[in-house]
């Protein structure tokens, strides 16, 4: 099954929340998982998610203001009515990250056989100036793709399937190792359609304390991902909903065929964590549909 992890709008989700109980707070894990994300994620990206253009979020205590926002940028997941007492209210960010990236050369599309034998929709770019590496401790080669904007492209075959964090730390592995090779010179990839969503309940019961020293908690957590990989480019989208209670020519060279699951990534220069990374399997090997988004009306 695919797995995606897409820290940075849950890192957006909390940065907006603290526009409601006040700045630079410190948030106190109560389980493994948020000790994790708050040393290894949070810290090192809570001020470069203000930076990322691509990162929308909305504050509100309407579930239904936040849900048609979440319907006009093509998702499912919704908020619950949020609730409020005497002394104690809930509010509900959500925070989308819409990201496309478009390959310099359009490739074509292409059959590619998987190792299950079945064959898929691909993509075959010709002209795409790609880079190839070798990481250590990783059987696979991993290529480059080259793209009309300063963000990076990545791919390569991985046979076991990683979720959460795992992703991550396998991604930084890879970068941290990577040594060009000149032994490809073009790749085929699988097309990619994939709309998931994510279990990110790990978050709730994140806390911390307002400037006025009131108790605040992460009650829900939502997440849903979605991937779409042709012979145009790549787009990645990704929205957190959380609540939170407050009381050139030569010698042709050998095709690289992903032909298996593969990991992706796309990283930005300036940031240290990737904006995306997704294990892909041949479930959402698919041509992906056009997506048409409908304008926000408040």
């Amino acid at each position: 099954m695919s797995s995606t992890a897409v820290i940075y709008p849950i890192v957006a989700a909390l940065m907006k929340a603290e526009e409601f109980i006040g700045p630079h707070r410190v948030w106190q894990s109560v389980n493994r998982t948020q000790a994790v994300f708050l040393s290894e994620f949070f810290a090192s990206c809570r001020q470069e998610s203000l930076s990322i253009a691509e990162i929308e979020s909305i504050a509100s205590f309407s579930s239904g203001e936040l849900n048609r926002f979440l319907r006009a940028r093509g998702f499912r997941i919704e908020l619950a009515p949020l609730q409020s007492g005497n002394d104690w209210k809930e509010v509900g960010i959500v925070s989308v990250l819409d990201l496309s990236v478009n390959w310099s050369s359009p490739g074509l599309e292409m059959k590619v056989r998987g190792q299950d034998g079945k064959v898929y929709p691909g993509v075959y770019l010709i002209f795409a100036e790609s880079r190839f590496y070798r990481a250590a401790h990783h059987d696979y080669p991993i290529v480059q793709l080259s793209t009309t904007s300063s963000d990076r492209v990545y791919m390569t075959r991985l046979d076991s399937a990683l979720a959460d964090f795992e992703l991550l730390h396998k991604v930084q592995q890879l970068s941290d190792s990577c040594q060009p090779i000149d032994d490809y010179g073009e790749v085929i990839f699988p097309m990619v359609d994939l709309k998931q969503e994510v279990d990110i309940s790990w978050l709730v019961n994140l806390e911390t304390t307002s400037a006025e020293g009131e108790p605040v908690k992460i009650s829900h957590a939502l997440q849903e991902t979605h991937l779409a990989l042709d012979e145009e480019g790549a787009r990645a989208k990704s929205a957190t909903a959380v609540i939170h209670k407050i009381g050139g020519v030569g010698v042709p060279k050998p095709l690289l065929v992903i032909d298996g699951p593969f990991l992706i990534w796309i990283e930005r220069p300036g940031l240290m964590k990737p904006l995306f990374v997704g294990y892909i399997t041949e479930e959402n090997w698919k041509k992906p549909e056009k997506q048409k988004e409908q304008p926000y009306i408040d």
